[in-house]
């Protein structure tokens, strides 16, 4: 990975920069469920399709943007202190943020159900779909490593010294922290808790692009 591409790194950077704001947009268009039962969820998607969507297309780009990004991250460590560490980081996140963003098309399926097949029906089905063994693997390994790998990553770049020791519990919270803050006072004061907890993500897309950024010629 010390060979990649300026541009590629470009691109990452930019794209870790880019999930505060794909988060925010994300959550603040997520629809608000009656409660947690599965008539809910599916009610609450149909209600309003197109904002269920455009949610589920910021999601969808936020767990893309990571996964895309988070290779170049390898880049940034000097020496082997914490190497290791980030590399385990980097491969668990890229794996979850895959699972993870695969599970948005769910969405687009469930929003459209209850409006072509009536509430009942779209239960029976969710409830089927739900219940594989497969898809149940699919999703424990997509939240387990997409929620917890990115704190990974970032104790291993506080290990050596890329980052503070503050952005490995704070990057477990972006998921975590902006719900429980937008049920404790408002939605929208959850969407930017949310948001905020992205800052060691943008931090690391901050440092790759200063790392391809051109020095100075010395005379």
């Amino acid at each position: 990975m010390t060979n990649t591409s300026p541009n590629l790194r470009r691109l990452a950077g930019a794209a870790l920069i880019s999930t505060p704001l794909l988060l925010l947009g994300a959550m603040l268009t997520s629809p608000p469920q009656a409660d947690d039962s599965d008539a809910a969820y599916l009610a609450s998607l149909a209600k309003d399709e197109s904002l269920s969507i455009l949610s589920a297309n910021f999601f969808h780009y936020y767990w893309v943007a990571i996964a895309i990004a988070v290779p170049a991250v390898l880049t940034l460590p000097r020496g082997d202190r914490g190497r290791a560490l980030t590399a385990a980081g980097v491969a668990g996140t890229a794996f979850g943020a895959i699972q993870m963003s695969g599970m948005l098309f769910s969405d687009w399926v469930f929003a459209a159900m209850p409006n072509l097949a009536g509430l009942d029906q779209s239960v029976q089905v969710f409830e089927q779909i739900t219940g594989d063994p497969s898809l149940n693997l699919w999703l424990r390994t997509g939240t387990v490593l997409g929620l917890l790998m990115p704190a990974v990553l970032m104790a291993g770049l506080a290990r050596n010294g890329v980052i503070g020791w503050w952005a490995a519990p704070v990057a477990l919270l972006p998921m975590i922290a902006g719900p429980i803050a937008g049920g404790l006072v408002a939605p929208v004061a959850g969407s930017v808790v949310g948001a905020l907890c992205c800052a060691p993500l943008a931090l690391v897309g901050l440092r790759l692009l200063r790392r391809t950024a051109p020095r100075p010629r010395s005379h």
